[in-house]
């Protein structure tokens, strides 16, 4: 059972790495309100942080999960 719980871990992470390289990237390719790159130039400008994403994210994650 740990053993099933550990690989179910793992790919549970690997989603969030596909999640996250789709957020910065490949959602971005043809988006044309929030285009490539804009993310990081919000960050590079301090408008938004990389703390901020990650409390937006945390809420939304537990807004569904608690539904």
């Amino acid at each position: 059972m740990e053993d099933s719980n550990e690989e179910l871990k793992e790919i549970i992470e690997g989603t969030i790495s596909d999640l996250v390289s789709g957020f910065l990237y490949y959602d971005r390719k043809e988006d044309e309100e929030l285009p490539r790159g804009e993310i990081e130039r919000l960050l590079d400008e301090g408008v938004i942080t990389a703390e901020w994403i990650v409390e937006k994210f945390a809420e939304k994650l537990r807004e569904y999960l608690s539904a």
